[in-house]
């Protein structure tokens, strides 16, 4: 059975992201495993005992709360597998060590952590975690409503590394909502009908039994509002991004505004790295 990832620190935020990997575990036949990275904080200065208490407590209370989310969700949740681990140390290496090990097809993770810090745990993590990650990363705002699947945008170049996303999404999820491939061009410019052409038949040719339409936009700039803007549009419940090394994102989606999108998406969007 797969498995998806969820690193928590127990926020609002990180539990509406845990309820979304919750709800497609249960639909994907996939179970949960939920990480919680704890740092204990002491001085270095001869307080060694105060720092094993130091770490003892936040092991204790990571425990609890753990226990309490784990309670939560299985009581929505009743058909999925959901565990609950807590480690000490910081969240990029335990997550990437994690990956390392296999065993995760997917990790979900929230966008905004908890309030009381400059930048949250999970705020300032989810990049790093995006740009790391040999699996898809799957960010849900906390704004999320009721889960949903049914209809999905693709961001797309025409470039052919995209039917590699393609196939890591069907991969990942095994489930048919219809798919949007969207294509951004600026406006006054035509649009590239040959290549639309070809990629339709590409993608068509390789996934028959999918539920696709195509829709180049155009826009004055390619940012997060655009972004925002066609999956308010379009109504979708998804959006997906491939991440290869160039091209794409690396042309068009500038890193900044693949951070900009994993720290505010407008709807939960996937990043497949290809």
């Amino acid at each position: 059975m797969k498995t998806i990832l969820v690193p928590t620190d127990f926020s609002k935020n990180a539990f509406v992201a845990a309820e979304y990997a919750c709800a497609l575990a249960s639909i994907t036949n996939q179970k949960v495993q939920l990480l919680h990275v704890y740092i204990a904080l002491y001085s270095g200065y001869g307080e060694g005992g105060n720092s094993v208490k130091q770490i003892k407590w936040a092991e204790s209370e990571s425990v609890k709360a753990m226990k309490e989310l784990v309670d939560s969700l299985n009581k929505q949740f009743p058909e999925v597998d959901i565990e609950g681990e807590c480690v000490k140390g910081f969240m990029i290496e335990v997550v990437a060590d994690k990956l390392k090990k296999g065993g995760a097809s997917l990790v979900v993770m929230g966008t905004k952590g908890v309030t009381n810090l400059t930048e949250s745990l999970l705020g300032s993590t989810t990049y790093e975690v995006i740009k790391k990650s040999p699996v898809p990363v799957l960010v849900v705002p906390m704004d999320t409503p009721d889960f949903a699947f049914e209809r999905i945008g693709f961001f797309t170049a025409y470039d052919d590394h995209e039917l590699d996303a393609l196939l890591a999404l069907q991969q990942t999820v095994n489930l048919r909502p219809h798919l949007l491939m969207l294509h951004f061009c600026n406006e006054g410019e035509k649009a590239p009908d040959k290549e639309l052409t070809r990629w339709e038949r590409k993608v068509d040719a390789a996934y028959p039994d999918w539920s696709i339409s195509y829709r180049t936009i155009p826009v004055e700039k390619t940012d997060i509002n655009a972004v925002t803007q066609a999956a308010k549009s379009e109504a979708l419940d998804l959006l997906v991004f491939a991440r290869p090394q160039k091209s794409f994102f690396q042309n068009i989606f500038m890193p900044s505004l693949t951070k900009a999108v994993a720290n505010y998406p407008s709807i939960p969007s996937l990043f497949i790295s290809v």
